[in-house]
């Protein structure tokens, strides 16, 4: 249905019915925007009795952790299923059909609104199943610059730590292998020419990145973490590869990563629990970037909206 006629026919006010269709996309049910239409997919025949209530608490939880990529094919084809396994024994659809307190929960994610990029990622995604070249504009976070460039799309990548897509591809270029965070895109187009797919334009290029930012460079690392920092680097895998030293009142986390930009972030996230013993260049990155901090908060100094603090 168009929404203004709608609305005209029992005097709504249509504006309102923008809100509604957020609520139904909210809760989960897959409705798109064709020629000026709202449809809402058909979900296919019901799957009664073959989900129990842990199943189903299973695939909700799936849902919630999925948020960020429900405007791909696969985001769209979890929504149906849900509603399939959702339906009750008479065909009706069941909204919420696990229990109001499950056993088990998770937190709602708040990743980046992709509904606003949805047209670039159903372009992305086609362009990277099909393997078509494609014209891009980006705004890089480094430089905050846009450039044109042709990408390769090897593949998109999502990052449930950074609740983020991104696009792996081989940048035309910068002849290599580079890492597009999808919502920096400010436009994408596909070309007319194919593609070999590259093994390297995958997500085996991050095997060695600390996260999503690479490098060609692989450099060793160690830092030494204090207090209860120490028991939490203790608690799980940091790296690829590491090793772990007890140390007086801490321990130090030995490895190596292609590239050291996250790892600067996570370092400064723990203040004075934790220091860089080498590389060097990290140490003095950190160290810079710890006295800065401290410049802001020495005295009365004017913060950037001109207020005084301190």
């Amino acid at each position: 249905m168009a929404l203004k006629p709608l609305a005209d026919k029992y005097n709504w006010k249509w504006r309102n019915l923008y809100r509604d269709i957020e609520v139904l996309e909210a809760a989960g049910f897959p409705i798109r925007k064709e020629n000026g239409l709202y449809l809402m997919d058909p979900m296919g025949p019901a799957i009664v009795g073959t989900a129990t209530p842990d199943e189903r608490l299973a695939l909700f939880l799936v849902r919630e952790q999925a948020a960020g990529w429900k405007h791909t094919s696969l985001g769209k084809a979890l929504d149906k299923l849900w509603h399939r396994l959702a339906a009750s024994a008479d065909g009706q659809s069941v909204l919420f059909p696990v229990e109001s307190n499950p056993w088990l929960a998770t937190r709602a994610l708040h990743p980046i609104d992709y509904g606003r990029h949805a047209k670039m990622v159903e372009t992305l995604e086609r362009a990277t199943r099909e393997h078509i070249a494609v014209q891009a504009r980006y705004r890089a976070a480094s430089t905050r610059q846009l450039s044109s460039r042709v990408i390769e799309p090897g593949q998109l990548y999502w990052d449930p730590g950074l609740e983020t897509l991104y696009l792996i591809g081989w940048c035309r270029l910068r002849a290599d292998v580079r890492v597009f965070a999808v919502h920096r895109f400010a436009a994408v187009s596909p070309t007319e020419q194919s593609f070999v797919p590259r093994a390297e334009a995958t997500g085996r290029a991050l095997k060695d990145a600390f996260r999503v930012w690479r490098s060609e460079h692989i450099t060793p690392i160690r830092i030494r973490f204090e207090g209860a920092a120490a028991d939490e680097i203790r608690e799980r895998r940091w790296l690829a590869k590491q090793e772990l030293t007890d140390v007086a009142d801490g321990v130090v986390l030995s490895g190596e990563v292609a590239g050291l930009a996250e790892v600067e972030r996570w370092v400064l996230g723990y203040g004075d629990s934790a220091e860089v013993i080498e590389p060097k260049a990290l140490r003095e990155a950190v160290a810079a970037k710890l006295r800065a901090a401290a410049g802001r908060y020495a005295g009365n100094r004017l913060s950037r909206t001109g207020k005084v603090e301190g």
